[in-house]
């Protein structure tokens, strides 16, 4: 059923989004460019079928993929924000219980989804809904702690998200999100078992992937399990590729106080305001 969601997704993009076309040199015929943001959507599309084969553990009997739901918001996030590749690429670990996987947008909680990024649209329900996790989309009233943390200091610091998504990008590292039988928000570093490997090869392959088409110069981890995985991209270590690591915006986090100060004075040590600033 996802399969065919999935694919559903990709042909009515396909069918609906114009063609850029530009002169071939040399010749007077036509060729056709697809987006970058499309590029991008398809490897996403071939992650989730991917994901969709492997065997989760009982431990974890609802899992949300928002990219498949809430697909117009998330779509229409990559269209607006991705019109060419990033300098710098911040890459989360997963949907947040009231960020994401509400609004289908990496660390997206609603006000910034709403009023900075200006995206609105419809958001279906997973196949199976958690009565502690339901998904109200844009109609969400509790904000992410996380997102609320990482947007509102992005955006301070940049002024505006067009001015931001002129050389950055924020991504997700894995799409799906879990939940216990409790309604436990159960992040990837705590899985268990050959799941947990399997779902990390392939979103560090499909990252890698991804990171072709971005070609940045800088990568940074928001947090310890994506920095840990990210060594061993194949992509980071052909290019030579810096990835630093920016503690984690959530409250459940350790150490983790005052964190827009931590996360300000990192940006400044690592030169990376001019980026976000189109400075650069």
């Amino acid at each position: 059923m996802l399969k065919r969601k999935l694919n559903q997704q990709k042909d009515s993009l396909e069918n609906g989004e114009p063609k850029k076309s530009f002169p071939r040199q040399g010749s007077t015929s036509d060729f056709f460019v697809e987006p970058l943001w499309l590029k991008f959507y398809e490897t996403e599309v071939k992650l989730n079928e991917a994901l969709d084969k492997l065997a989760p553990p009982a431990s974890t009997p609802f899992i949300y993929n928002p990219i498949v739901y809430a697909s117009q918001l998330h779509r229409d996030y990559l269209r607006r924000y991705m019109d060419g590749p990033k300098r710098l690429v911040f890459v989360g670990m997963n949907p947040g219980p009231n960020g994401m996987a509400q609004t289908g947008i990496p660390f997206g909680n609603v006000r910034t989804v709403k009023v900075s990024m200006q995206l609105a649209g419809p958001v279906d329900q997973p196949p199976v809904v958690h009565p502690k996790r339901p998904v109200a989309g844009l109609d969400c009233r509790t904000e992410e702690p996380s997102g609320v943390r990482l947007w509102d200091l992005f955006l301070r610091l940049a002024g505006s998200m067009q001015i931001f998504s002129r050389q950055c990008f924020v991504h997700n590292f894995c799409p799906l999100a879990f939940f216990g039988a409790d309604g436990k928000n159960i992040t990837p570093s705590e899985l268990s078992g050959p799941y947990k490997r399997q779902l990390g090869d392939l979103c560090l392959e499909t990252l890698d992937e991804q990171l072709e088409l971005l070609r940045p110069h800088v990568i940074v981890a928001v947090g310890e399990y994506v920095h840990s995985a990210l060594k061993r991209s194949g992509y980071c270590k052909s290019h030579f590729l810096p990835v630093l690591r920016l503690p984690h915006p959530s409250p459940r986090s350790t150490n983790n106080t005052n964190w827009p100060e931590k996360a300000r004075a990192f940006l400044e040590e690592n030169n990376l305001i001019r980026f976000m600033r189109n400075e650069a």
